[in-house]
């Protein structure tokens, strides 16, 4: 293929294309909206919308048009529909499609995924690694599954066993609608944090954190490190002390991602602190320092992972921040 128009795109849809997605279900995929009263459009992109978060809904797109969709039900680790566009979708749209709800699903811890098709595509299903799992009545839908951890990366097979270990439910990624952070490789060093322990963060990142420091003492504040980079074997270290301590696992992931899940893997994500300030505790919200953020993190590509009353259950962390490149402020 010789240019980007000539290859086909999956994506997670976006809010502004759910009209014309409500449309397109309430025409072509019904059985998609069989828990609601899907007469109704609101009705039908309220459901969709409500995809979007976690990236739940896929779209393929092809030469700039719509070849194909996918949602995937987290609660239920189900695929619950797939559309392809008769005229547009290509022989391999349909597998690209399955894989990328496959690897979303497994983002999210899921180890094995169902699925429910007509007889038509069944043995289509089949040749993607889906088995039925019972005996299908004649013309009848068929229940089919996957165990997706038997194409899990070394990783993710680690990650796995150290939840397994630590006492972390399976759902943990689901419950708290967190995905995997895979570690960044390239990580240059910032400097030191308040403990004197050298701090690393991703190239941009850290361009990024430098100019906000910059920026921020400019307007006699004060930004100090407190954490970057962290890895799966520091996260899971953490866990153990707080269990050693006589701390419920279910109380430690309220206020500490588990292994895998911690944004502080990809190198972007900072903890931040100002003099005089009790370092990762609440008391950074009453500051000077996190109202600048407030306003002016935005502008560096810096965004509040875990606001109060966040959707993720964590409590709330004022001091974590973490950036993202090309970050538009509009999508929070």
């Amino acid at each position: 293929m010789n240019s980007n128009q000539d290859q086909v795109r999956i994506r997670p849809a976006r809010a502004s294309e759910l009209p014309k997605l409500a449309e397109l279900v309430r025409g072509r995929l019904p059985d998609l909206m069989k828990p609601n009263p899907a007469t109704q459009r609101d009705s039908i992109r309220k459901h969709l919308a409500a995809l979007l978060p976690d990236e739940a809904l896929l779209l393929a797109i092809d030469n700039r048009k719509l070849s194909g969709m996918a949602a995937l039900d987290l609660d239920h680790a189900k695929l619950l529909a797939m559309y392809l566009d008769p005229k547009q979708a290509r022989a391999d749209t349909a597998r690209q499609l399955i894989g990328r709800v496959e690897e979303t699903a497994r983002g999210y811890g899921i180890q094995r995924l169902n699925c429910t098709v007509k007889p038509q595509a069944w043995a289509f299903m089949e040749r993607m690694g889906y088995q039925a799992t019972g005996l299908p009545d004649d013309n009848q839908p068929v229940d089919l599954s996957k165990r997706l951890f038997d194409e899990a990366s070394d990783w993710e097979q680690q990650v796995a066993r150290v939840h397994r270990e630590l006492g972390i439910p399976a759902n943990y990624g689901v419950k708290h609608r967190l995905k995997t952070v895979p570690e960044a490789q390239k990580r240059v060093s910032v400097g030191l944090d308040i403990f004197n322990r050298d701090t690393e963060l991703a190239v941009a990142a850290a361009d990024a954190w430098k100019a906000m420091r910059v920026d921020a003492r400019q307007h006699d504040i004060e930004l100090q490190l407190v954490s970057g980079f962290r890895g799966v074997h520091y996260q899971a270290e953490l866990i153990r002390k707080k269990l050693a301590s006589g701390q419920s696992i279910d109380r430690i992931l309220r206020v500490t991602a588990a292994p895998g899940y911690s944004e502080h893997h990809s190198a972007e994500a900072l903890d931040l602190t100002s003099p005089g300030i009790t370092p990762l505790s609440q008391e950074f919200s009453m500051s000077r320092a996190y109202e600048w953020l407030k306003s002016q993190a935005r502008l560096y590509g810096f965004r509040e992972s875990y606001p109060n009353h966040n959707r993720h259950g964590i409590e709330w962390e004022p001091w974590h921040w973490r950036y993202r490149l090309n970050f538009d402020p509009r999508n929070r």
